[in-house]
């Protein structure tokens, strides 16, 4: 009796092993089933990678495309930027950038096509600027010169760059318009001069506030050299 007692009790501690691993096998294999296929074996070289990727910053808004004399002149332009309607009929295109944090002005961005020489235009562009009078030396006092010019040749063509500070003397719908001028403190225009072989001189004026112009001074410079002439 002893005998069967003690074959009796293995037999069931054998039997209640064998239960309870029965429940538990589906849970622990249902918790393997949700892990990701090779999940466990990633090789450290993807892991960097993807560590990497995660610093990466996040994607810039995409370019739009700016064209003047009928297609012939494109550029690609920041997509943080929106094209307008022209404010005069001189213009061809316009675009407004967003003003930054503290400027009451956006900045504004205007193409035209016009005749004259580089330098004569570029002397119309500094009359509408005051940087002589003793109420306004504050603005450029710190300047070696009020306006800096640079020349380049982008897409075959000769470009001159111009950079302006002062107060400007703004004439919103252009100098024929007989709306009231207005001088704007604290302004900064940078402009291109493109002297294209086929179209003539196309003039790429940008002017606001002047943080506003110094946080987009970079993204026109993209924009002038993403120049391209049509055949």
């Amino acid at each position: 009796m002893n005998l069967n007692k003690s074959v009796f009790s293995t037999w069931m501690i054998a039997s209640t092993v064998c239960v309870t691993a029965s429940m538990l096998i589906p849970s622990i294999t249902k918790g393997f089933a949700q892990l990701p296929a090779g999940s466990e074996t990633v090789p450290s070289q993807q892991k960097d990678a993807t560590l990497e990727a995660a610093k990466q910053p996040t994607a810039t808004p995409d370019s739009i495309t700016v064209k003047v004399a009928e297609g012939k002149i494109q550029f690609s332009a920041s997509g943080s930027w929106s094209t307008i309607a022209p404010q005069s009929r001189l213009l061809e295109a316009e675009l407004k950038i967003p003003a930054v944090e503290g400027d009451e002005q956006d900045g504004r961005l205007t193409i035209m096509g016009a005749g004259g020489t580089v330098a004569a235009n570029i002397d119309r562009w500094k009359s509408q600027f005051i940087t002589s009078s003793p109420e306004h030396s504050e603005e450029t006092e710190n300047q070696e010169e009020p306006w800096k010019t640079d020349e380049k040749t982008i897409a075959g063509q000769i470009v001159t760059f111009v950079d302006m500070s002062g107060t400007f003397i703004d004439a919103p719908g252009g100098p024929f318009s007989g709306q009231p001028q207005i001088e704007r403190k604290n302004y900064r225009m940078l402009a291109a001069i493109i002297q294209t072989k086929k179209n003539g001189n196309y003039f790429v004026k940008f002017y606001g506030p002047t943080a506003t112009i110094k946080q987009n001074a970079a993204a026109f410079k993209s924009m002038i050299e993403s120049l391209q002439i049509a055949e």
